[in-house]
């Protein structure tokens, strides 16, 4: 509750106070058990720090129900990064607000740091010299020398619905531990789904 009181004070990070778990997702069972298998070898003294995923896909197909059920399902609070709320009208104040911010993740820890359609927020890095004095580039090399260089046990979720608009750097293998492709359900996964909603809304299973 302390940190959630410093998280509230700061701004710079949301806390999701969701109940979704694995439960309420059809499908994507690889993907869950991969997660779940990183975050528990995560306990073991020697194991190497799991750093966090890439989902990609069209919108719709549960990449952000996925990064807040994931939380719940292993027991970790999970904090909403807004990249393009980072912005500040002072000089230097940008770059000041994400440090501050990736440093309250670090103190956060264990924790889930979500990051939502993240190709808006850095679509612009790559022409910020000449569109805001280099501010975006500058927050994007801050992003990105944490999620190559901390060791505080922060699982990244980074959600995207266009790769295309990413800049390239960012997806390179060190980034993160995979990168998965979400798309729409088969049909297993679509009677998966159905079920879930007849349960949750108490709906009779007609033939």
């Amino acid at each position: 509750e302390l940190k959630t009181q410093s998280l509230q004070k700061s701004g710079l990070l949301s806390l999701h106070r969701g109940k979704e778990t694995f439960g309420d997702l059809g499908g994507l069972d690889a993907l869950k058990a991969f997660c779940l298998k990183a975050l528990r070898t995560r306990q073991a003294e020697d194991a190497v720090t799991p750093r966090g995923i890439l989902l990609l896909g069209v919108p719709g197909t549960g990449k952000s129900c996925f990064a807040k059920a994931l939380g719940n399902q292993t027991g970790r609070p999970t904090l909403v990064l807004d990249v393009g709320a980072l912005m500040g009208s002072l000089v230097g104040q940008t770059e000041q607000n994400i440090r501050s911010a990736l440093r309250i993740a670090d103190a956060m820890a264990p924790c889930i740091l979500f990051v939502d359609e993240v190709e808006k927020a850095l679509a612009g890095a790559a022409s910020s010299g000449a569109t805001d004095s280099g501010v975006s580039a500058r927050l994007f090399g801050s992003l990105l020398t944490w999620m190559s260089d901390h060791e505080s046990d922060v699982f990244v979720v980074t959600t995207s619905n266009n790769i295309s608009a990413l800049p390239p750097e960012f997806s390179r293998a060190e980034r993160f531990d995979a990168v998965y492709f979400l798309d729409l359900p088969s049909e297993a996964e679509r009677q998966a789904i159905w079920r879930i909603y007849l349960a949750k809304f108490s709906i009779p299973d007609q033939p």
